[in-house]
């Protein structure tokens, strides 16, 4: 097959994956118009691209129109998820967390060099205001508290602290290692800002310490090894 002949199937599933990752990645379900722009193609491709991946489940559209996951799409997700150690051994911890802080409990992961991604989140019923709803979405590894945890780079007390401007949220993340002494992932907590302390963040911290050495410990992480890096001070 010649170069000429591999181009246009080649540009076809670069569009059908541009097209597919914004459904997923959107945070509210999209009409057809919202998607075409955002990938900058005409309406009749978008809809041919998308009638395609429906075919296969990937996508589906909403009695009012709009495209959101289908369900074998939701389908390999649960099945990946759940082929997850970290994602699988995170529950119970982000529920004991969320229930001893009264906030927001997060479960991060590294996208590339730049971005974290929120795997999993756990919010009290009780708060009214809270710094959840971040499932599935990313954050820039700079100059966030889970950004820091992924790299590495920890306080003194063993965790990243982060007061993000824009949304008026504060947060504390701690590394989570596996059994080669790598960081997996991050926990973290995270509160709107106008009802939390310093204090209150160091609190937290060491609430993530306990949760953080016992994921690293299941993970099959010598803790030992692990201080001895400056992780999880005694």
């Amino acid at each position: 097959m010649s170069e000429d002949e591999v181009k246009p199937s080649t540009r076809t599933v670069d569009r059908a994956l541009s097209l597919f990752a914004n459904v997923l990645s959107g945070s509210n379900r999209n009409s057809l118009s919202e998607i075409a722009r955002a990938v900058d193609l005409s309406p009749a491709t978008a809809s041919r691209l998308l009638a395609t991946l429906m075919a296969h489940g990937l996508i589906a559209r909403s009695e009012d129109g709009n495209y959101g996951a289908g369900p074998r799409m939701k389908q390999l997700a649960a099945e990946a998820l759940r082929d997850d150690p970290l994602y699988e051994l995170a529950g119970p911890h982000l529920d004991q967390l969320a229930e001893s802080t009264q906030e927001t409990a997060s479960l991060g992961s590294a996208v590339g060099d730049d971005e974290v991604l929120y795997l999993r989140q756990v919010s009290p019923d009780a708060q009214l205001v809270r710094a959840g709803g971040w499932t599935g979405r990313t954050i820039p590894r700079h100059d966030t508290a889970m950004g820091q945890a992924l790299s590495g780079e920890v306080l003194a007390g063993g965790y990243a602290i982060s007061s993000r401007e824009e949304n008026e949220v504060d947060a504390v993340a701690v590394p989570v290692f596996g059994h080669r002494g790598t960081i997996l992932g991050v926990i973290s907590i995270s509160a709107p800002r106008y009802r939390t302390s310093y204090d209150d963040l160091e609190r937290f911290g060491r609430l993530l310490l306990v949760h953080a050495a016992q994921m690293s410990e299941a993970l099959g992480a010598k803790l030992s090894d692990l201080r001895q890096r400056g992780f999880f001070p005694v």
